[in-house]
């Protein structure tokens, strides 16, 4: 298989002859580990475009401020890392009136470009953007948590016009022929969703059904990354089009994903990097990534092994994860899932 058949199958659950992988990082563990990381992404390389294990560079993880292309000011406190939105456009609502919305065809997408003509085998996912982080970038945490509960006015016209400049950028990006466009918003805290489901399904459903719905009529997967607790939200996203999810698989619990949505949706590796990554030992290590082959690849695919490489994991833990995502990774899988750890066959 080609690493882009091996992807594809995955993801649409006909049987690829081995696990996927894919390659995510912080560019502080380039300043970190050095050439080793580059030696050991070369070790496993990766099956999506892109994936060279570079170090990546640009405004966003220079210390310092940038403004983006919202005038949202950002300020990164360390180099390698990624900052917060410290200046909100939007924070007062009278600047709504007198506000210059950025042009999604005036995007430079020269990057995407590039990556789309040298794609070559490998499957080629592109980022479109996000909808709720978007709106705390130009309001404000606070500020638009409290829109939410006091359902202000202005709420559904903040959401609808980012909606309509991702719809936009979705139109630029499927010229370039992805396999499958990319969505982010971090909806979860680590224990719960941070506003009520009927809340989210009301408010913030109907924007990715929108966006989802034009992707999946262009014939390309649909890909979702959120953070935290979202296990409440996950089997509405599926129905409304998504096909990946990047999320937390500890604080969702492998047992309650592979019982929900097991079979349904193709998961990202998203491994545990606030404890056992960053903690425990390479045995630990080890055994949490057999856990996560075992609860969610016994489907003819449904898995794509990825870790994000950070400097605050110990280089034997690294290694450790993607050793063991290759090691287990090839079809017929020697691992089966005895509904809480996995168990060698």
């Amino acid at each position: 298989m080609t690493s882009r058949e091996r992807v594809i199958a995955a993801i649409e659950f006909s049987g690829p002859d081995r696990i996927p992988h894919r390659h995510a990082f912080l560019p502080a563990v380039f300043d970190r580990y050095g050439d080793r990381v580059k030696k050991l992404l070369r070790r496993f390389p990766s099956d999506f475009a892109g994936d060279e294990g570079v170090r990546p560079d640009g405004s966003a993880f220079r210390t310092g401020q940038f403004t983006d292309q919202w005038g949202c000011v950002w300020t990164v406190p360390r180099p390698g890392f990624g900052g917060q939105v410290t200046v909100h456009p939007l924070s007062d609502w009278k600047a709504l009136k007198t506000y210059q919305w950025p042009d999604p065809e005036r995007m430079d997408l020269r990057g995407q470009r590039r990556l789309a003509q040298r794609r070559g085998d490998k499957y080629l996912a592109l980022g479109v953007g996000t909808v709720f982080q978007r709106m705390i970038a130009l309001r404000g945490f606070e500020n638009l948590m409290t829109d939410i509960a006091k359902g202000a006015p202005e709420l559904l016209t903040l959401r609808d016009r980012i909606v309509g400049f991702n719809l936009k950028l979705t139109e630029r990006l499927l010229e370039l022929d992805p396999d499958s466009l990319e969505f982010a918003d971090d909806w979860g805290s680590q224990h719960s969703l941070l506003i009520r489901p009927s809340v989210w399904r009301e408010l913030f459903l109907p924007a990715y059904r929108t966006l989802f719905a034009r992707v999946r009529e262009a014939g390309r997967h649909v890909f979702f990354h959120s953070d935290g607790c979202t296990i409440d939200i996950l089997p509405d996203l599926v129905e409304a089009g998504a096909q990946q999810f990047w999320v937390d698989l500890t604080v969702n619990g492998l047992s309650a994903l592979q019982e929900r949505l097991g079979g349904r949706v193709c998961f990202q590796a998203m491994p545990d990097v606030q404890f056992t990554l960053r903690y425990g030992t390479p045995e630990d290590v080890r055994a949490h990534a057999k856990d996560m082959i075992a609860a969610l690849s016994t489907f003819d695919g449904g898995f794509i092994a990825c870790c994000e490489l950070a400097p605050d994991q110990p280089w034997e833990n690294i290694v450790a994860i993607l050793e063991t995502f290759h090691d287990y990774g090839s079809y017929p899988l020697r691992l089966t899932w005895a509904g809480d750890h996995a168990v060698e066959i």
